[in-house]
């Protein structure tokens, strides 16, 4: 009996979790603050380019404007791996961000990130090699809203911190990392508090 080959079905998963995410965020709350969605540009020092997809939302029942809770797919697939013989990497990321002076059009922002990083080595040989990891960051940054646009700019930095012993992280998973957020509010409330 020959296995089955699910990995068309790994790379979708990211685009189903957004999808669901977004859909769940957009209507279980009539009265939604924001929600934008966007690409992320990064870069990890040393490592990878690496592109992909942030959602952010902010509801009015809980400090509007200034708390976000958001989900974000980052991957080397349509970066650096993106038809080359680098290593496909994903990161999967659930975030809190806390915006700091939002009634003005930049805003500085702090985010906690939690998450999970997987490696696709795609050897048998490298089998006992790690490729896996859970994500944590502390991150800063600044956001900028262009005045009467749907549109939102984000540049931050962040540091994994690792709880694993050395040489049980992967090795292509390196601690700083630099981003760029494009995003587009799909939804967004004429009242501000």
């Amino acid at each position: 009996m020959s296995a089955v080959d699910t990995s068309h079905l790994t790379r979708q998963f990211p685009i189903w979790i957004l999808f669901l995410v977004t859909i769940t965020l957009a209507y279980s709350d009539a009265n939604c603050q924001s929600l934008n969605a966007g690409i992320r540009i990064q870069k990890t020092q040393y490592m990878y380019w690496e592109n992909g997809i942030t959602v952010q939302y902010s509801s009015q029942k809980l400090k509007p404007e200034r708390l976000y809770f958001g989900f974000d797919y980052i991957s080397s697939r349509f970066g650096t791996a993106f038809h080359s013989n680098a290593i496909k990497q994903d990161n999967f990321l659930i975030s809190g961000t806390w915006l700091f002076n939002p009634n003005k059009p930049y805003h500085f922002y702090s985010r906690l990130n939690l998450g999970y990083f997987y490696s696709d080595l795609e050897f048998e040989m490298f089998d006992e090699v790690p490729n896996t990891a859970f994500l944590f960051s502390p991150e800063i940054g600044l956001r900028y809203n262009p005045i009467n646009m749907p549109i939102s700019f984000n540049l931050g930095t962040g540091y994994y911190l690792f709880t694993s012993k050395d040489g049980y992280s992967p090795g292509t998973l390196q601690p700083l990392y630099f981003h760029l957020d494009f995003s587009y509010f799909i939804l967004k409330s004429s009242n501000n508090e």
